[in-house]
């Protein structure tokens, strides 16, 4: 007897599929908040309450994700290796 679910083609392409299509929403949303928080610049960060060692922060850690979601959409390419996850680890650190 089988546990758990029994992969199908169906399932196998729904898992797929849903993995590309959030993957695309991801960047896209990442995208968008990186305008948004460069639009804003420290002094706007500032002006919301952020302290200035915090607000350039969040503009280069945006940034590091828009590389990410830049790649994706085949708007930048990458040189050179680099570890993502160490970058971002700040980030989700106990997560």
């Amino acid at each position: 007897m089988s546990v758990g679910s029994q992969a199908t083609t169906a399932t196998v392409n729904n898992i797929l599929t849903s993995y590309a299509v959030t993957l695309r929403n991801n960047c896209q949303q990442i995208s968008n908040f990186n305008q948004f928080v460069s639009d804003l610049g420290t002094a706007g960060l500032e002006a919301i309450g952020f302290a200035a060692a915090d607000a350039a922060s969040v503009i280069s850690f945006a940034a590091i994700l828009n590389t990410m979601a830049a790649l994706f959409f085949g708007t930048a390419t990458q040189a050179t290796e680099y570890n993502f996850s160490n970058a971002l680890a700040p980030l989700y650190a106990g997560q």
